[in-house]
């Protein structure tokens, strides 16, 4: 038995343990710190006119202990984007039921090339109580304004087509055990 190629894998198990470690058995939240999985409703709405909601759909973010969070679940984009990455970004906490979040995720064409990056930005609030604009019943949301910007990018060459930035708004309940 090869040794040394053993190191790599038992490496890799310590951190994956390690990040499972990290993670609350459900999402909770209090005056200073967010973790565990939330699940969002986004609408990309107008900057200019937040009422008008230019897209809606529905994605997850995973807070960790430490201030790293994920995001995931939601489209692949315009073509000619065809998937993406998951998000990764960082969280804080910005006064009491406060928090500030940003995190960017890669869009790729059929081919693997990278054609599309995405920015979000958002600040939310901690609201205890159930949401009133959802069916869910939960037992506090979070709920907040955030910007976008998109860099749109030639697949060939990796040159800048345009950025477009943008506005949006989301609430998020708690993933919970039932």
């Amino acid at each position: 038995m090869n040794h040394t190629n053993q190191r790599p894998r038992l490496n890799l198990l310590a951190v994956g343990l390690g990040l499972l470690g990290m993670l609350p058995l459900q999402a909770y939240a209090d005056d200073n710190k967010i973790e565990g999985t939330w699940i969002n409703d986004v609408k990309i709405v107008s900057c200019i006119s937040p009422q008008t909601v230019l897209a809606a759909f529905s994605s997850m973010t995973t807070y960790l202990r430490g201030g790293v969070l994920i995001e995931g679940g939601g489209p692949g984009g315009p073509s000619p984007a065809v998937w993406r990455s998951a998000g990764h970004g960082v969280w804080a906490s910005t006064g009491r039921h406060t928090f500030q979040g940003s995190f960017r995720s890669h869009f790729f064409d059929s081919l693997g090339r990278l054609v599309r990056i995405t920015e979000v930005n958002s600040n939310v609030t901690l609201t205890q109580g159930d949401d009133p604009n959802t069916a869910a019943v939960e037992p506090y949301y979070l709920a907040g304004w955030g910007t976008n910007k998109i860099t749109n990018l030639d697949p060939a060459s990796g040159a800048v087509l345009s950025i477009v930035p943008g506005c949006n708004y989301a609430t998020s309940r708690p993933m919970l055990l039932d």
